[in-house]
């Protein structure tokens, strides 16, 4: 199986776009990103994001990535409230 390398432009668009549809706005992006690279037991490996929005505002919420390995298109957005 692949190792974790970096997001994917893909990747980070599905953390963008899942943003900016709980917040409401349309400006949000990934000013950072973290993971601990392990593979679970399904294949997925879990990336936390940081999001900002309005010319650099820090957003309430973070995008949790979790990234299938053996299919990278098969990744899914998800909130944490931090």
């Amino acid at each position: 199986m692949k190792e974790f390398d970096t997001l994917l432009k893909s990747e980070k668009m599905k953390a963008e776009r899942f943003a900016n549809t709980a917040l409401n706005v349309n400006d949000c992006k990934i000013t950072g990103y973290s993971t601990n690279g392990r593979v679970d037991e399904l294949g997925f490996v879990k990336v936390i994001c940081e999001i900002c929005h309005n010319y650099e505002e820090r957003a309430d919420i973070d995008v949790q990535l979790n990234v299938f390995m053996p299919d990278r298109r098969r990744s899914f957005a998800s909130s944490v409230i931090r």
